[in-house]
């Protein structure tokens, strides 16, 4: 498995093989740690989108997805406050389950072509712990 920095670094430079979603939340976490909100959610509206373009695949960095899974995670952060990354996600293991969004986005907001390009607000409930 590989460390924080380890992940942080093949993300940032898109040399990671893969990025499924269980490592999508552990870098969330480690931003939000380390540059608080405002800066995890640049650096990873950023880097989503930079490692989508270089797997040659942009059209999977969605605006709407990325800051809510942000807003998702800092709540389990927030939550769980003296708790590394990796045991906040054995907390709150809902955070892995990639159609969590869903409790708080009907399905076509969430798949609308303004969501991918967008920030939309969820239309079901306010985004909270889960």
């Amino acid at each position: 498995m590989l460390t924080d920095d380890e992940l942080v670094r093949g993300f940032e430079d898109a040399t990671l093989e893969d990025f499924p979603h269980a490592c999508h939340v552990r870098v969330a976490l480690v931003y939000l740690s380390r540059h608080g909100r405002d800066g995890a959610l640049t650096r990873l509206m950023d880097g989503i989108l930079r490692f989508a373009t270089a797997k040659g695949q942009p059209e999977k960095f969605h605006v709407t997805m990325t800051r809510a899974w942000l807003e998702l995670i800092d709540a389990a952060r927030v939550a769980n406050p003296d708790l590394a990354p990796a045991a906040i996600i054995e907390a709150c293991p809902d955070l892995l389950d990639r159609n969590a969004l869903l409790r708080f986005y009907s399905r076509e907001r969430l798949n609308s072509d303004q969501a991918r390009t967008a920030w939309m607000p969820p239309d079901l409930a306010e985004i909270g712990r889960i």
